[in-house]
């Protein structure tokens, strides 16, 4: 589970810098829509090679996965676009992974006190990295503030996505996860056309969508498998580690420099993500 996990939380952090690069030559919802389009692609493929037998019940849910999927995936793309990517995907990261946690946790299942503490941690970095915004000069406050509101709507969004996923039979194969980004698809592509024109992204951005929705896909697939080896909140947390990579990818790439709170804050969103995963 827990490699399964990890390799999901490194093809998100891969396609969250992939998509957020292609957003800044497209409009961020044609970019999403390419790539939900892409991921769809891939995911048919797998589930008939996968096999398996779904419920109503599980095509439900991953209905509902996708529609919140679509949204939080645009939201993130926006976020992405406008912020910088190693302040914006820790807040996303921390509650998409601390509130399934949260969820599994009322359900029943035993978690030790470190864990408890990241997912309060996990609060503490949101309001310190959205307070350090505040005291940023106006154009970068102006930046930051909206994309981080962005980034906290994706998070919630995510974490609706995977307790619904969570919940599917294993016996239903990918099945979900198709139901899951048909629904995405038209929320995605229908978002591309009021708010951008078109649903295809452009030539210079087209690359990175398709990129994006290829490891979205990989992404999807191995923490749907991690979900349901459980428990969901190690699974949920783990597969949410992926500001890691993108903000490893932001400092090489793109030589981004982070002011001393704001570093307090990733750091304690990272250290979030882990604390609610030890058992």
């Amino acid at each position: 589970m827990i490699l399964l996990a990890l390799t999901a939380s490194f093809a998100y952090g891969w396609s969250d810098f992939a998509g957020g690069q292609a957003s800044k030559g497209d409009s961020a919802f044609s970019v999403t829509a390419t790539a939900q389009i892409t991921s769809g692609i891939v995911l048919v493929a797998a589930a008939f090679l996968w096999n398996g037998a779904p419920s109503t019940g599980a095509l439900a849910r991953g209905a509902i996965a996708g529609a919140c999927g679509g949204l939080g995936i645009a939201a993130l793309y926006g976020a992405l676009a406008i912020g910088r990517m190693s302040v914006v995907s820790p807040v996303t990261a921390a509650l998409s992974g601390s509130l399934p946690a949260l969820v599994d946790l009322a359900r029943g299942t035993r978690v030790t006190g470190l864990s408890i503490a990241g997912m309060v941690l996990a609060v503490v970095a949101v309001v310190i990295v959205s307070a350090s915004a505040e005291t940023e000069p106006t154009e970068e406050r102006s930046r930051d503030v909206p994309a981080l509101g962005l980034a906290l709507v994706a998070g919630v969004l995510f974490a609706v996505g995977i307790v619904a996923l969570s919940r599917t039979e294993a016996v239903s194969g990918l099945w979900p996860l198709v139901a899951a980004r048909i629904v995405s698809v038209a929320v995605a592509s229908g978002l591309a056309m009021w708010r951008a024109g078109h649903v295809v992204a452009t030539r210079v951005a087209r690359a990175g969508a398709i990129t994006a929705g290829a490891l979205d896909a990989v992404a999807n697939v191995t923490m749907l498998l991690a979900l349901r080896i459980g428990p969901v909140a190690v699974a949920s947390v783990l597969s949410s580690l992926y500001p890691v990579v993108i903000v490893v990818l932001a400092l090489v790439v793109l030589k981004e420099r982070l002011r001393g709170v704001q570093q307090l804050g990733v750091a304690l969103a990272i250290a979030a993500v882990v604390l609610t995963a030890l058992r």
